[in-house]
């Protein structure tokens, strides 16, 4: 059993980069374009699969945790105006986020934990990813439809695209970590250059961008990460055992461990402990990535996105009870291809 280092400056410095990205699109004034995406694809998917559809596009390339963020409120909103529930909404934009966020190494916080680790190339993240991500995107679906047909079509969401800096700078952060897996550059540095590289669209709205910061949930991570870092340490020898199948890539096994561990202490943690306790492989951190995320499907604390449009749904008269039942039967569906 061969450890790694308890504590990486690396991944904390990866953290805040992935955070400022985060910052920088909020700050462009993101949310107008996905709103407008939103619109675009109701008119031809109906407003649940339209949240889907732009959940799924976007969350590879912007933390999960914003994503639900900008969305949550949208789909209230519209919900309200529109006279439908808005449950079957917010199921599809936390699942979806979930599962596609898992496709890449920056979608969210435990997949920079991997990609760091486990020193796997951003291209070979995704190759190892994405038909487990892509099969559980078609369940979720297939799972969603009832609900997008009672919801009806086309009500549409008049919202103009005031800019196109918000699309541009994605390009920009996806292209830097590829092509910094060419040119042997670390990931910390990629996604610190990717930060910068904002401030040429945000440079008139300095002050917006530390205000999108989220320094408190990122303080938080933190504290989780080490916290797990220093109970794994003291662990180590108990924790074995249980551990290494997963790091191993043991299936069903591994799935199972990540679902449960995820929906105690959350797939962040999970992630952290499996990673302190045993070495996990370039070829299995990407499995491993996706049984996290589907894992946060499964319950209210699996995953921080979960308790953020819990928190929003709650102040704003959503019946909270109905929705986790409503996750719990998507996510359940959603989780088969972390058993795989």
């Amino acid at each position: 059993m061969a450890t790694t280092q308890p504590f990486d400056p690396s991944i904390y410095v990866s953290l805040a980069f992935l955070f400022g990205i985060a910052a920088q699109f909020k700050a462009m004034d993101g949310y107008t374009l996905l709103r407008s995406l939103v619109a675009s694809f109701e008119r031809k998917l109906g407003i649940v699969m339209a949240v889907a559809a732009v959940t799924f596009l976007f969350s590879p390339f912007l933390l999960n945790d914003v994503l639900v963020l900008i969305l949550t409120p949208v789909v209230i909103r519209y919900a309200r105006h529109n006279s439908i529930d808005p449950v079957p909404l917010i199921v599809a934009e936390v699942t979806l986020t979930n599962v596609s966020s898992s496709l890449t190494p920056i979608g969210n916080p435990q997949n920079i934990l991997l990609w760091t680790a486990s020193g796997v190339s951003f291209s070979g993240f995704v190759e190892g990813a994405w038909w487990l991500v892509l099969l559980s995107a078609a369940l979720s679906a297939a799972a969603l439809v009832p609900f997008a047909r009672r919801a009806g079509r086309a009500r549409e969401m008049p919202t103009p695209i005031k800019n196109a800096f918000p699309a541009v700078y994605l390009a920009l952060v996806v292209a830097l970590p590829l092509l910094a897996d060419f040119a042997g550059i670390k990931p910390y540095v990629a996604l610190g250059i990717a930060f910068v590289l904002g401030f040429p669209f945000t440079f008139r709205a300095l002050r917006q961008v530390l205000k999108e910061f989220d320094f408190r949930a990122l303080v938080v991570l933190y504290l989780f990460i080490t916290a797990v870092s220093l109970a794994s340490i003291a662990l180590a020898s108990s924790l074995g055992p249980a551990v290494d199948p997963v790091a191993e890539g043991v299936q069903p096994y591994g799935g199972i461990f990540m679902g449960a561990v995820s929906n105690v202490i959350s797939n962040v943690p999970a992630t952290q402990l499996v990673l302190n306790t045993a070495h996990v492989s370039a070829e299995v951190a990407p499995k491993l990535a996706v049984a996290a995320g589907l894992a946060g499907n499964l319950g209210p604390i699996a995953s921080f996105a979960n308790l953020l449009a819990l928190q929003i749904a709650g102040r704003n008269g959503v019946p909270v009870r109905r929705t986790l039942l409503l996750q719990l039967a998507v996510g359940l569906v959603s989780f088969i291809p972390a058993l795989i």
